[in-house]
């Protein structure tokens, strides 16, 4: 529980960082602001690694949405802590990521979470502005400048992680060794790369999954239709791209949940009806009624008076209507793994809106080198302790995962696993040789 404390702050040239003793205490924290630019101001909250060696990788963890905070994957299973019942205070998390890295919670793209001003609405604008933060970040906080840097992220993450690493391997090429970014990899859970693949998996993962269906048989036949509306829209948006033909067919993808959620299904888990709440979660409400606490608040260094919403609608809108969501982010893939950037895909099986069927497909469709070999790699049994957590295939720098009994938010519900996943992952590839031995 927080012990009140007075606000600690320490002087940069880049500006004021609080030091909280809030979540975990038993770690030096920072957070605060880096401004990207005179207009543009991201916020972050920094843990360091339970067990903190000079070595320790850095993981920068962002969420989706698009205009969702990172509070929800803090809070939500990646963080050292979880909410409690009421919502005014916290509970340790023994699974958190940093039990053995340091984890650094950024709200991008401005107006997301705490981070303010001129309004972004496109991946491309959110990968620069967040390149910049980070070189700015190691700027001050040099003394983890050495640390690997691992971007990850979930759901729209998908959008926003590629496309900052392409930046990264970009700017890296531009600016030479002394201000080269030490990316090392990137990893997504249940992201959205490219709706046009992956959306047209919802009725099979829906009907036709490991995991009894909550649609009918009615439902089914409904989103199948509109699965064939999609791919008509799609038809239309190549042939005759404008904002008019995007944003319709970014509608018509999201009309194939609509049979669906009016049977009572949860798009974040096909084992789950919707009960409320963000992403038919009612424990993630509990996220912005402890953040909008004003003594959460002043401990962090929050600088804007507004509420606290743990996801944008307005933000969400504008990415929409600037056809962002239309975007294959996985075009920059080759570009990363050329780079020597190793990148996993994971996806709690459960999940529906950006299930482990689409996600699969959608990495055995990169052209890349490797293409031909990652295909016929076998799928292997992911073994922790004995137990079978689920499934990967790994070829060169490429690995994609099926968690099993996780839906969208797999540190949430796996916790355990998710830990060892993102453990065995930075540890060099020690996932990789312990699968082949399963």
């Amino acid at each position: 529980m927080y012990n009140a404390h007075p606000l600690s702050l320490r002087n940069s040239p880049l500006g004021a960082v609080s030091t909280p003793m809030i979540c975990d205490p038993s770690v030096q924290q920072y957070s605060g602001y880096i401004d990207v630019s005179p207009e543009k101001h991201l916020f972050y909250w920094f843990f360091e690694s339970r067990n903190a060696k000079p070595t320790s990788p850095l993981v920068v963890w962002l969420n989706g949405g698009p205009g969702c905070s990172s509070f929800s994957g803090l809070l939500g299973g990646v963080g050292p802590c979880r909410i409690n019942d009421s919502g005014r205070g916290t509970l340790p998390n023994i699974h958190s990521w940093n039990s053995n890295a340091h984890v650094l919670f950024l709200d991008q793209p401005t107006n997301v979470g705490f981070s303010y001003g001129a309004s972004v609405n496109s991946t491309i604008e959110a990968a620069i502005d967040t390149a910049t933060f980070l070189r700015k970040f190691y700027d001050q906080f040099p003394q983890y400048s050495r640390c690997a840097l691992h971007v990850m992220g979930e759901s729209y993450a998908a959008h926003y992680v590629p496309a900052i690493a392409a930046q990264i391997v970009k700017d890296n090429k531009r600016n030479g060794k002394a201000r080269s970014l030490p990316l090392a990899s990137i990893a997504v859970g249940n992201g959205l790369f490219d709706m046009a693949t992956q959306f047209m998996y919802l009725p099979e993962m829906a009907c036709n999954s490991t995991y009894k269906s909550v649609a009918n048989s009615e439902a089914c036949m409904l989103m199948e239709k509109a699965g064939s509306d999609f791919a008509k829209s799609l038809e239309i948006a190549r042939s005759s791209p404008s904002q008019e033909t995007m944003v319709n067919a970014t509608y018509a993808g999201y009309d194939i949940l609509i049979p669906y959620q009016k049977a009572g299904g949860s798009p974040y888990d096909v084992r789950k009806t919707c009960t409320g709440g963000s992403l038919c979660d009612p424990y993630l409400n509990r996220i912005s009624i402890y953040a909008n606490q004003p003594w959460i608040r002043t401990d962090l260094g929050v600088r804007v008076d507004k509420e606290f919403v743990l996801c944008s609608t307005s933000v969400q809108d504008s990415f929409i209507y600037a056809g962002d969501e239309m975007i294959d982010s996985s075009q920059w893939l080759p570009m990363i793994l050329a780079a020597g950037v190793r990148v996993l895909n994971y996806a709690g099986d459960a999940d529906l809106i950006c299930n482990w069927m689409g996600n699969k497909a959608l990495m055995l469709g990169v052209q890349w080198p490797g293409n031909e070999q990652f295909a016929a790699a076998p799928d292997r049994q992911w073994v922790v302790d004995g137990q079978a957590l689920g499934e990967i295939r790994s070829f060169g720098n490429m690995s994609f995962m099926r968690v099993y009994g996780a839906g969208h938010m797999v540190a949430l519900d796996q916790p355990a696993a998710s830990l060892a996943m993102v453990t065995q992952w930075l540890d060099h590839g020690a996932i990789l040789a312990q699968s082949a031995l399963s």
